[in-house]
């Protein structure tokens, strides 16, 4: 790589890192490029040479985020597929894990969750980062349906309801948890949380 093309991509990465930053303290819609390019150390102008506008930026930030959560179910599923219930487990413990220790990953919900005044539930990076995707959803429910008939899954739930219990139950932590970290530490409580989870879709063994 040549020396021009090298510190062009310090500076790209200095307004990405800028306006993770500036998001996450102000919110996106407050957020200006002249807010962006101060906290840079860079002019507009040198924003406007790497990105059309704010929403591109935006963009950009999302994208470098690796989204982990189809390689947590399918690294579950590899190691725990033959163990629904253990694999489901797995799959909650991981996605928590990444939430509290990625912390490119927990940045990025944070301004997704809080920081955004108004989500495109198109945008495809969004919706990594807020939902799981079609294909994990899937693998989820099939797990739910080994599950079912072993008659461990708790009666009058279907596989799918109880898929989209235990996605909603997951989601609803991280927003809870990411809207003030310091109101409980989610490291500490994520393993008692999953139990509580796990029981409510579960047929109980007493």
């Amino acid at each position: 790589m040549s020396r021009r093309k090298a510190e062009a991509e310090r500076t790209r990465e200095a307004i990405l890192d800028a306006a993770e930053t500036q998001f996450l303290t102000q919110g996106v819609s407050r957020t200006t490029l002249a807010h962006i390019a101060a906290a840079a150390g860079v002019t507009r102008g040198a924003i406007y040479w790497h990105f059309e506008d704010k929403a591109a930026v935006f963009d950009a930030l999302l994208e470098r985020v690796r989204v982990p959560l189809d390689e947590i179910v399918d690294e579950a599923m590899r190691r725990l597929g033959h163990d629904p219930i253990h694999c489901l487990h797995a799959i909650a413990h991981d996605a928590l894990s990444a939430i509290c220790y990625n912390i490119p990953f927990q940045r990025a919900a944070t301004i997704v969750l809080h920081r955004c005044e108004k989500l495109e539930d198109d945008h495809p990076r969004i919706s990594m980062i807020t939902k799981l995707s079609e294909y994990s959803k899937a693998r989820i429910e099939q797990l739910f349906e080994q599950v079912q008939q072993s008659g461990q899954l708790r009666r009058g739930l279907s596989p799918a309801s109880a898929r989209l219990q235990f996605d909603s139950f997951l989601i609803g932590i991280c927003f809870e948890w990411l809207q003030d970290p310091q109101q409980f530490s989610l490291a500490d409580e994520y393993e008692s949380m999953i139990e509580t989870l796990m029981r409510g879709l579960l047929e109980s063994t007493l």
